[in-house]
């Protein structure tokens, strides 16, 4: 209106007549602030949630950070391809821990994105590495990989995912949902080689208790053997003995009743006070 009183605000865009309106790359990443957070894109509904996440290669000592796409300092960024990245191995006698991290550098001489691969520290008590937090260079931390002195092969459990973390959040605007499906390949493969290496450690234990069974059963099986044959020699001389014990005692019994019967029934004595007996030493009584 003719009496209005107006306040110049930044907006945009318009065309230019002689030049008189010329925008900066900081003028064309404004919408982005407000529409889309920064973070990295989570896929469309019914793909897997895989950008930017790194992955295991199967091979030695190296690693992939596949495909995707991030907004980092309201500025878009691509991994236009699957990136392979060779850690290097660990050389000192105390684990460390790397660090995959997108980058944002908006300084003059930089104004480029990039994946960085940044070693840490070995210690008895192993952090990652820090990332950068200057305001013209934004870096989100996509992984962390633990390397001890005896890796020789990166597998998907040394690698923790950190996409979705304070440090690496999703872009929450403008996408169906977050498909979870690859989000936990690391926690899936920990839990698969804790089972794999809970039953070979299950099938050793059980392998030796089998052996230190089946040794004490032989063991035992064969000094009972020895005890019963020892036992039943001796069983074997003592009950021979005592029956002939007994058959001497019934003898000496039998003996001494028969005498005991002859005097009792008036045997037969010479004047010299001999027995008169037969052949068979049965003694002659009266009346006989």
């Amino acid at each position: 209106m003719e009496n209005d009183v107006k306040f110049e605000v930044t907006a945009g865009f318009f065309d230019a007549i002689n030049n008189d309106r010329v925008y900066s790359a900081d003028d064309m990443n404004r919408p982005y602030r407000k529409l889309i957070s920064n973070g990295v894109f989570a896929t469309p509904k019914g793909e897997p949630s895989d950008y930017l996440q790194v992955f295991t290669a199967n091979n030695g000592m190296n690693i992939i950070v596949s495909a995707g796409y991030a907004l980092i300092g309201d500025k878009w960024f691509e991994n236009p391809s699957n990136l392979t990245i060779t850690t290097a191995q660990n050389s000192d006698v105390l684990t460390r821990i790397d660090s995959i991290i997108a980058q944002m550098d908006k300084t003059q001489l930089g104004r480029t994105g990039n994946i960085v691969y940044r070693k840490g520290t070995a210690s008895s008590n192993p952090v990652h590495p820090s990332i950068n937090t200057e305001e013209n260079i934004i870096e989100f931390r996509l992984a962390d990989i633990t390397i001890s002195p005896s890796c020789i092969k990166i597998t998907q459990d040394l690698i923790k995912d950190c996409r979705g973390s304070s440090e690496c959040p999703w872009v929450t605007s403008l996408i169906y949902q977050v498909d979870t499906s690859t989000l936990y390949a690391q926690w899936q493969e920990a839990y698969k080689k804790y089972y794999e290496d809970q039953e070979a450690e299950h099938d050793t234990y059980f392998t030796e208790f089998k052996n230190i069974m089946t040794n004490f059963f032989n063991t035992e099986e064969q000094e009972f053997t020895n005890w019963f044959e020892k036992m039943k020699n001796q069983l074997s001389e003592d009950a021979a003995g005592k029956i002939q014990l007994e058959i001497d005692n019934l003898t000496t019994i039998l003996n001494e009743t028969r005498e005991n019967l002859e005097d009792a029934i008036s045997p037969i004595i010479t004047e010299d006070g001999y027995y008169i007996a037969t052949e068979d030493d049965t003694r002659l009584v009266v009346g006989m």
